[in-house]
């Protein structure tokens, strides 16, 4: 009687169960948590490859020449930040000269953590005496959280820090940074610091950015794997062992005397019919495994930002015409990330240049990107001496053209702006019209 109460109350009790599909809330199920949108990767995952990406820079030379090989593509001698507007051409200049940003030294730095950590996080930091925003980044891996509007998550409206030092401004477990997708919703004459976001390899729906390691870095241990096993079978092969035959009755005699084994280049004169020597080696048997190696070799440079062995040290049996179309890619991949550096820097001197303006500390009105001219290094040397060409061909072909009857101020501007942007030049609108001007004036003395 007792078992069959007991069975009926397991009954009700299941009859009571709800039923939770996996993926809903209270399903049961442990979470990892993530760092930023639904898509992104969890926290301890994205901690784990920016630890790994940072270890295989700092231990790994390859690892070491990829990164350093993007900086010095993209950063070059140095991106220089102008402007047409007079106010904001004053604030660029000092923005990036300051003794407390010094952006210039900085770009090589920024640059790395961009491609080893995939996303750059920079604090801006306004002194209210004059102005000026002092720039300084954080790591990413410090960044666990990242908080949104709710339906558009690309406006990023806090971050959370997790170090908490000894800082009053650092709760227990770390600190929150306002973004600038937040800012409008302030009031205060004085802006509290700022955050600004940038990631590359970021997929869509994402928050968090992947570093230019990730796809390799298993590779990259397989190699170094690959490498030590490599030299300790030679240092193997290398190993030999003396065998002394001699009689019975001097076994112990020659032992004691060869204890210890002659050294390399001596010479011993010994009875041969006595005495007989012989070194054994181990063979180990193995096999020419260079395909092996260059397979892996492969793997990595195929998962690297646009590289090839060639960038590795690695000329294989190229010859110029496979080193140009290797080349190219390269080239291609290096341009992209130059531009979205170049716009990093600045959307940042940017937003410090319109908070400046927002508090009164700057006379002038607030600009948009577009106001801001970049400066870029060239990525390749061959670039001026193709763009030279190319200038020249366009130039002679709108000479032809003029002859055949065309002219006027639409068409000089025509040819103005093609040759320019053949040239790999860029002028603003009023800068061109200026010129055209010059032009028209120089001509009207003339007649």
């Amino acid at each position: 009687m007792a078992r069959r109460n007991l069975l009926q109350r397991f009954v009700v009790w299941l009859a009571g169960v709800a039923v939770v599909d996996v993926g809903k809330a209270a399903d049961g199920l442990t979470r990892l948590d993530s760092s930023g949108a639904e898509l992104d990767k969890p926290w301890q995952e994205l901690y784990q490859e920016f630890t790994d990406a940072l270890t295989a820079w700092r231990k790994n030379p390859l690892a070491r020449r990829i990164i350093g090989l993007i900086t010095a593509y993209v950063v070059g001698d140095g991106l220089v930040l102008d402007s047409d507007y007079a106010p904001l051409k004053r604030f660029l200049a000092e923005f990036q000269g300051h003794e407390q940003n010094r952006l210039l030294f900085r770009q090589p730095v920024l640059c790395d953590e961009l491609s080893r950590a995939g996303e750059l996080f920079l604090t801006l930091h306004m002194n209210m005496a004059d102005g000026m925003s002092y720039l300084r980044p954080v790591s990413a891996s410090l960044i666990d959280r990242i908080e949104w509007r709710p339906g558009d998550y690309e406006a990023e409206l806090r971050f959370h820090e997790t170090v908490g030092f000894d800082d009053p401004d650092y709760a227990a477990g770390g600190r929150w940074w306002m973004g600038s997708a937040a800012e409008d919703l302030l009031s205060e004459e004085q802006p509290p610091p700022l955050m600004l976001h940038y990631s590359v390899n970021r997929p869509v729906g994402c928050l968090r950015g992947e570093s230019d390691l990730a796809p390799i870095l298993p590779w990259l241990k397989r190699y170094s794997r690959w490498l030590e096993d490599r030299v300790r079978l030679n240092a193997a092969v290398r190993a030999y062992l003396w065998i002394v035959g001699v009689p019975g009755n001097q076994v112990g005699l020659k032992g004691e005397q060869y204890r210890r084994p002659p050294e390399a280049g001596s010479v011993m004169v010994v009875d041969r019919d006595n005495e007989t020597w012989s070194a054994v080696a181990p063979n180990l048997r193995a096999m020419d495994v260079s395909a092996d190696g260059r397979a892996i070799r492969w793997m990595i440079a195929a998962g690297g930002p646009g590289i090839g062995l060639m960038d590795l040290g690695e000329a294989e049996e190229a010859n110029l015409a496979t080193a140009r179309a290797m080349g190219e890619q390269r080239l291609r991949f290096m341009a992209q990330r130059q531009a979205y550096f170049g716009y990093i820097l600045a959307h940042a001197a940017l937003v410090a240049y319109n908070r400046a303006v927002r508090v009164g500390k700057v006379r002038g009105r607030e600009q948009l990107l577009s106001a801001v001219l970049v400066g870029m290094p060239d990525i390749s040397a061959a670039d001026n001496a193709d763009l030279a060409g190319a200038a020249a061909s366009i130039a002679q072909a709108l000479t032809v053209v003029q002859g055949a009857g065309l002219a006027g101020s639409a068409f000089r501007q025509l040819v103005l702006r093609l040759v320019l942007k053949f040239a790999g030049e860029s002028l603003a609108v009023d800068e061109q019209d200026r010129i055209l001007q010059e032009s028209d004036s120089r001509g009207d003395r003339a007649d």
